[in-house]
């Protein structure tokens, strides 16, 4: 440290020295690596001379014989004749680990700006800090090139004697106005698919990173990595094994429609007993179907096509390694045929592989070096068999995204078996309106709201999810003590529930209904009443108003407010949650809404109408309904996005029902109950908590009276005056 005197302070101390000079010698020897031509080595080479990686706890140097499948895609980057290399596969196989592959290289033997981008900036930032500074940090011969000022390595560049790399997130400024030897991007299905305005969309991420290319010609290339996360578009026709035969179906977007435009290489091992080479793919999986997902998992062998031959887990580093040197490895197709008709597949190298700019490379899970084959087909199976019973997809077709790396067609109904009104007509339950059925546990009330009137529709749920529709009427008059329309001259008017807030007073008494259960002295009140909360204009702010005052007179358990949430990707199937603002901008306290995944739970309601033959998560329809309540339970179609309407269709209001009563359901616990000491609120019999004793069985009309008074409802009377 030296002193320093200040004439205004006086003495400073404690100042660091500075560093000393640099001499012009020692820059020049410092700048002299920069004048070297490019290394003629392959990426691959690089990595291994200069990238280190975790392995078990501890840092080794990076082996290509980990991941073997990867060496060809990640040299193919360095590549003259391509502008892309894609490549497709499992989560955790070894993808994003070529982008570090791909730097070391830059860094080591090619210098020149590259930049990755990834899904959004806290990812990037997240990849920076946990893969990128720890690989630098230890692998000496890129710490070394790391530069030293203060500005040299921040989460949105690292500079490098010579490469600059940029780490971003996909928006429009990110991918505009620069010029890259190599643009990266990891993560292409959860990154947005169109960039720029909403309303003009500039282009596509690769598209975008295609242009910043441009300037350095043939040594320019676009890496993309992803696991697939876009469904097959079932309107395209499927591709002909024959003449494609390593084309996959055509999807909404994502990574393989750009894998479908390149070379189409695909995996191949060499079985070691005919020497026949095939590609290794979870169908080929042979294992008992029968079996617990568990015991099924350790049972899996690879059959191999031509043999027969099985082939354990333990063989599959063996045969990518031996892959690997040739023996199988990627193909892809050719442009010529064979003498059957069917399309040749070559080598990368080979002059008969078909002209493309791209070098697209897709991956079975099953080939993945991380990848279990018992955890494998235990996760398959279970997922398979919840979404029989459930009809929810979402972990099924995780499955294919993430474990197997292949694009998803959800399973369809055949059209011998689609249902139809007629279908559900023949199926119906003898069971009178009003009456639940004798295995009835508890009771839930179901309200859409209109413009002039309340749908209701009442369900009733017994074990392992059965359930059935008891109940449908529609409230079209307002309470006596609602206001008057204005000019009325005393008459009554329709509900107008977005305009008064008095209106919403007719479903107070909602909870108090009991409905008899089927040859019992006994029926069940509802277990709570679920109300849309969306509905005409002014309804969100009532429907508030009315929770509100349900939940000072005692009785905010027994309502719920609920809100649909479209989409197939949503985290949850239900959530009770407060909402993240109320009308008018105001911070919401207070009050929560039950959320509804509707899409997903509309695959559940679809698929528990099938189950006839069944009674766990089946969901029956009685002999007393109208053909036009049958029809709404089927006024949906599946698309791409989600649930929609079919063409010409106007209602849907029991479907709507027939999913808020699932939703409360599921929200209650009714999967987590244990049927052979179940809570109280769906036990069989008068220990019900919402039991009530009957003087006259099996009618309904006896089962109107409020307990302990005797006296029916207002909107009740209505109802029967109707």
């Amino acid at each position: 440290m030296v002193e320093m005197v200040d004439r205004g302070i006086g003495v400073l101390s404690r100042i660091p020295p500075l560093p000393p000079f640099v001499t012009p010698e020692e820059m020049i020897a410092d700048a002299l690596p920069l004048l070297d031509p490019p290394s003629r080595i392959s990426v691959t080479e690089a990595a291994e001379r200069a990238l280190r990686v975790p392995v078990a706890g501890k840092w080794e140097d990076y082996s290509r014989a980990v991941t073997p499948y990867m060496v060809e895609p990640q040299d193919m980057t360095q590549s003259r004749r391509f502008k892309a290399v894609i490549f497709t596969g499992p989560a955790q196989s070894g993808k994003s680990q070529m982008l570090l592959s791909v730097a070391a290289h830059a860094v080591t033997c090619a210098p020149g700006p590259v930049q990755l981008i990834h899904m959004t900036k806290t990812d990037a930032d997240a990849w920076v800090e946990e893969k990128l500074d720890p690989a630098v940090e230890n692998s000496p011969r890129l710490l070394e090139r790391l530069g030293r000022a203060r500005d040299d390595s921040t989460f949105s560049r690292k500079r490098f004697r010579g490469v600059r790399l940029g780490i971003g997130y996909p928006v429009a400024n990110q991918l505009s106005s620069r010029s890259q030897r190599m643009v990266l991007l990891t993560d292409y299905d959860h990154m947005p698919q169109r960039l720029g305005p909403k309303d003009a969309p500039e282009n596509t991420p690769f598209g975008m990173a295609m242009m910043r290319i441009r300037t350095f010609m043939s040594r320019g290339c676009v890496v993309v990595e992803s696991t697939p996360a876009f469904p097959v578009d079932d309107t395209k026709p499927a591709p002909v094994a024959a003449l494609e035969p390593h084309r996959m179906p055509e999807v909404t977007g994502g990574i393989v429609k750009l894998y479908n435009q390149g070379t189409r290489g695909r995996w191949y091992w060499e079985c070691p007993d005919c020497a026949e080479i095939f590609e290794p793919t979870f169908e080929r999986l042979d294992y008992p179907e029968e079996l617990d997902p568990g015991e099924a998992g350790t049972r899996a062998q690879m059959v191999c096509p031509h043999c027969g031959c099985t082939i354990s887990h333990r063989q599959k580093v063996e045969l990518n390694r031996r892959a690997m040197q040739g023996r199988g490895g990627w193909l892809h197709e050719a442009r010529s045929f064979d003498a059957d008709g069917r399309r040749r597949l070559v080598r990368i190298d080979d002059p008969e592989l078909r002209h493309t700019a791209y070098a697209s490379y897709a991956l079975n899970g099953v080939a993945a070096a991380f990848v279990n084959w018992s955890e494998l087909v235990q996760r398959y199976e279970s997922a398979r068999r919840a979404f029989a019973i459930s009809g929810d997809d979402i972990d099924l077709a995780g499955v294919f995204y993430t474990d197997l790396g292949m694009p998803y067609r959800r399973p369809r109904t055949e059209d011998e078996t689609a249902l139809t009104v007629d279908v559900l007509r023949a199926r119906a339950r003898p069971l009178d309106k009003g009456i639940a059925p004798g295995w009835a546990r508890f009771v839930v009330t179901c309200v859409d709201v209109q413009g002039n009137r309340f749908e209701v529709s009442v369900v009733a749920f017994g074990e392992d999810g059965e359930r059935i529709i008891i109940d449908r009427f529609a409230i079209h008059q307002p309470p006596d003590a609602a206001p008057r329309a204005t000019g009325d001259d005393g008459k009554y008017r329709a509900v107008d529930p977005g305009r008064y807030a008095e209106d919403a007073e007719v479903l107070a008494e909602l909870p108090d209904r009991v409905y008899p259960v089927e040859g019992q002295d006994w029926g069940l009140k509802p277990v709570a009443v679920v109300i849309d909360f969306n509905g005409p204009a002014g309804w969100s702010d009532n429907a508030e108003k009315f929770w509100r005052k349900r939940a000072r007179a005692g009785q905010g358990g027994r309502f719920y407010l609920s809100i649909g949430r479209p989409g197939f990707r949503q985290a949850d199937r239900v959530w009770h949650e407060a909402p993240e603002r109320a009308s008018g901008g105001r911070k919401a306290r207070g009050i929560r809404l039950l959320n509804m995944a509707v899409d997903r739970l509309k695959d559940s309601v679809l698929a528990a109408l099938e189950r006839d033959g069944t009674r766990i998560n089946a969901q029956h329809v009685a002999a007393w309904m109208e053909t036009e309540h049958l029809a709404e339970l089927l006024a949906e179609q599946r698309g791409e996005k989600g649930w929609e309407k079919k063409p010409g269709v106007q209602r849907n209001e029991t479907l709507d029902h027939s999913v808020q009563a699932l939703a409360l359901a599921e929200h209650l616990g009714l999967a987590r109950v244990n049927w052979e000491a179940p809570p109280g609120w769906c036990v069989a019999g008068l220990m019900n908590t919402n039991a009530v004793p009957l003087a006259r069985p099996n009618d309904a009309g006896s089962a109107r009276a409020i307990p302990g008074t005797g006296a029916l409802p207002q909107s009740i009377n209505f109802l029967r005056r109707r």
